[in-house]
This record gives C-alpha cells, sequence and structure tokens, in this order.
C-alpha cells in the first residue's frame, strides 16, 4: 500500500512539473526517406531552410516567399506560388524584383554542415544564377511519432527479454519505459543540439541486471548533448563524454 501511494505521488508530481516544458528550435546525409512534414503554405507555421558558405535563410508561408543573404543585409520577397509536387519533392518557382527565384524542397534526410543538426528536408535554391544547398524542416519532426525501441545502450545490446523506448511528443515531453520502471522527462531543440532534462520516475525493483542497465540508461538519457539518424533510420543519442544511446522503431 505505501509503495502504491509512493508511486502515484511520484507521477501527480512529475505531471504537474513537465507540463510547462517546450521546445526551441544544413549538407546532406546519405539519401535516407523520411517522413515528409506538412508541405510549405498550408497554414500552419513557415517552413524555413537554411544553409551555410554562404549563409541564407529561406521562409515560406502561405503568402509571402522570402530569401535573406548577404549575411541578412539582402531580401528577396515574392508571392508564395504554388507547389510544382513530384513524389518527395516540392517546387517553387517565384518571381522577384531581380529575377527568377527556384526552391526545391526534398524530403530527405540532411546534416547541417556547422552544426550537425539533421532536418527532415533538403533543399536547394538558384537565384540569380546563384546555387545554395542546405537544409530545412523542424528537426524535432524526426524525433516524434512513433515510439522508438532502444536496442543497444553504451555500445550494449540490452538484457535478454527488456524492453527500453522513447517517445518524444509535442511541446517538449520525453517518457518511456527505462527496463524496470516508467520515467518522464523533458527535452529541448536548439541550434547547439538536443537536451534532456534529467529524468524521474517510478521506483519499482526488478532484479540486479535490470536495474543496473536502467541505471545506465537514465543516466545517459540525462546528458544527451545531440542526436543523429542513420541512413536505415536508426535513432543515435549521444552525451558530451561518449556515451550512446541507440534506438529502432518496429
Amino acid at each position: 500500500m505505501l509503495r502504491a501511494l509512493t508511486i502515484a505521488a511520484v507521477c501527480v508530481a512529475l505531471t504537474t512539473t513537465l507540463a510547462g516544458c517546450s521546445i526551441a528550435s544544413s549538407t546532406a546525409n546519405p539519401p535516407t526517406s523520411v517522413a515528409p512534414e506538412p508541405s510549405p503554405g498550408t497554414g500552419r507555421a513557415p517552413f524555413r531552410a537554411t544553409g551555410n558558405e554562404p549563409s541564407w535563410r529561406l521562409d515560406i508561408d502561405p503568402t509571402e516567399m522570402s530569401l535573406l543573404t548577404n549575411f541578412g543585409q539582402t531580401r528577396l520577397v515574392a508571392p508564395t506560388p504554388k507547389a510544382q509536387v513530384t513524389g518527395a519533392t516540392r517546387k517553387y518557382v517565384a518571381r522577384t524584383d531581380k529575377g527568377e527565384l527556384t526552391a526545391t524542397i526534398v524530403d530527405q534526410l540532411c546534416v547541417d554542415s556547422m552544426s550537425g543538426m539533421p532536418h527532415p528536408q533538403t533543399v536547394t535554391v538558384v537565384v540569380g544564377g546563384q546555387t545554395l544547398t542546405g537544409c530545412g524542416g523542424e528537426p524535432a519532426s524526426l524525433l516524434q511519432g512513433a515510439e522508438w525501441n532502444v536496442v543497444e545502450i553504451g555500445g550494449k545490446a540490452l538484457v535478454a527479454g527488456s524492453k527500453v523506448t522513447l517517445a518524444f511528443a509535442p511541446g517538449g515531453h520525453l517518457s518511456g519505459n527505462a527496463s524496470c520502471n516508467r520515467f518522464m522527462s523533458g527535452y529541448t531543440l536548439s541550434g547547439e543540439g538536443l537536451a534532456i532534462a534529467e529524468p524521474a520516475g517510478t521506483r519499482m525493483m526488478c532484479d540486479a541486471a535490470l536495474m543496473d542497465q536502467e541505471s545506465k540508461f537514465l543516466a545517459a538519457l540525462g546528458s544527451v548533448h545531440n542526436f543523429s539518424i542513420a541512413a536505415d533510420g536508426a535513432l543515435l543519442l549521444s552525451t558530451g563524454d561518449g556515451r550512446t544511446i541507440l534506438a529502432r522503431r518496429h
């Protein structure tokens, strides 16, 4: 009875604490297909793409398409044209006062050449005879969705028959199974990478092997510094000191 009351109290406290968490928020990887985001200009948050060397930024919303270059000193603006859709590719051809602006967005994994942050789209912009390449879309969309099943912690396979999971939800909420106990946490994405708050959870006891695995998993999870998506779709969470968590979707 005492254990049940303790677990219930912990869960209520966690729910209250995590209610305020939020997400803050480009050279391509191998041509990995990723789930497409909603098309730019459909009434949701504007689509954004960025690139480096030279630095540029493209924004597409339902009414306006704009390109910033020359470290923000040059801005081209045009009404958002209708997208030309072919499979996983969307192409926008706009007319500006300085000529044609073409943006091609492909639902293909892309990694920012400076930050290393993965993005769901590869983007190519052609303007004034210049071709700009970079990444677009929200990195969070790569984490969210179906639950991830952890297959390795620190390069070692899980204890036979055990289950460790990760579920990234909108609003910066993270939950899952740590081996023996359920856990809850919060996550934040920024230009520097992925940060996960120190996890907390229920306090049941299991056999020694599961408790040891759980301890290593939670310690690594709370120290995550960034994430990457492999060519086969696997998720790799990495800490600043070299520890890793490898997960897959089934």
